[in-house]
């Protein structure tokens, strides 16, 4: 697997609260920069919101990025529940 399927579903954007490294665009739990739940800042977004370039830069010494992939999926499926998303949006690794 080349990168992680994404659905664009927005639920990590509207889940930051809590995340240190992302309180700067903070408000009230969802990213600011969240618009009609695209990224208005994509090609410049913070590291932790490039799932690729995250592994490389801080956790591919820990695991490998097919297991990296599957907790980001486990993760954003878990988000995708609490917040009611219409299951057609569900990640499969």
């Amino acid at each position: 697997m080349s990168k992680i399927p994404c659905t664009s579903c927005g639920a990590c954007c509207a889940s930051i609260d809590g995340i240190e490294f992302l309180s700067k665009f903070n408000q009230n739990g969802i990213c600011d920069k969240l618009k009609n739940n695209q990224c208005s800042i994509y090609e410049s977004r913070p590291l932790l919101c490039r799932i690729d370039d995250s592994y490389d830069q801080l956790f591919s010494s820990y695991m490998t990025k097919q297991e990296f992939y599957r907790l980001n999926a486990k993760a954003c499926n878990e988000l995708q529940e609490k917040l009611n998303i219409d299951i057609k949006f569900r990640v499969h690794i």
